[in-house]
């Protein structure tokens, strides 16, 4: 399926992350799943970022969000340097700044789905705008459903629980990692036409990972990564231009 874009919106970046460098293990053991990894996401944009294992995708994301500190270079997120901060500001600067939608929700279990939706506004020491977060779960399509537990709620109605969530601070930018990971076909359609109401219509910045080429193709562009670098770009992506540009990436795994 093609899907026709919107030009991103004008202005600063969202993110930029230049000379990213992260090493895990010392000595002969060491993996470096970073080299240098220089890339800039334009504000109000969708950006899906791809590449073969082992190839750092989930490494940029860690330290874009300020949940991993690299080992050199800078992550600067809606202005913010955020290199050498101390893990409890990032972590007060992630509940602010940064959404998070994750492959297996992480919805909490004894909270109802607006509940849920409302907790890192609590988590922050703000005021809960109840407006606000009945308005996001009716964004979302489940207004009807805003005092169920997500145990009521089926797979797909969990990740818009958490796509809500995600929005309710207002973030400059969402980080979704695999989001339809764990959804069928269907449902993982209709997260993704979700994902991309919130570019054109919110203007929200959006960064997913994921390994799946259809999902891809709901993006403005496609980053591909192999061994920590950028490897190739692609605007306005179709899934069969980004299933062949899969193939080829994987040739060049080790080649660096």
């Amino acid at each position: 399926m093609t899907h026709t874009h919107p030009t991103a919106a004008s202005g600063p970046h969202a993110l930029t992350v230049s000379g990213l460098v992260r090493t895990y293990g010392t000595g002969a053991g060491a993996v470096r799943a970073l080299d240098g990894l220089h890339l800039d996401v334009p504000r109000g944009s969708f950006t899906a970022v791809m590449g073969p294992s082992g190839s750092g995708k989930s490494t940029f994301l860690s330290c874009a969000a300020g949940l991993d500190v690299p080992d050199e270079g800078r992550v600067i997120l809606d202005g913010d340097d955020l290199t050498g901060w101390s893990e409890q500001r990032l972590a007060e600067f992630r509940r602010e700044h940064v959404g998070f939608v994750f492959q297996s929700f992480h919805l909490l279990p004894y909270l109802s789905a607006e509940q849920n939706v409302a907790l890192p506004l609590r988590l922050a020491g703000r005021r809960v705008d109840r407006t606000h977060v009945r308005d996001l779960l009716a964004r979302v399509g489940l207004g009807e459903r805003r005092d169920h537990l997500p145990t009521a709620l089926s797979g797909g109605q969990e990740q818009r629980v958490a796509i809500a969530r995600a929005l309710v601070t207002r973030p400059a930018v969402v980080v979704a990692d695999e989001p339809t990971g764990s959804l069928d076909t269907t449902t993982a359609h209709g997260v993704l036409e979700l994902l991309r109401s919130c570019c054109d219509d919110l203007g929200q910045t959006v960064v997913m990972v994921t390994h799946d080429p259809v999902a891809a193709s709901y993006a403005d562009e496609v980053v591909f990564l192999v061994d920590g670098r950028v490897a190739g770009r692609m605007h306005s992506p179709t899934a069969d231009a980004v299933a062949g540009q899969l193939a080829h990436l994987d040739d060049l795994v080790g080649v660096r």
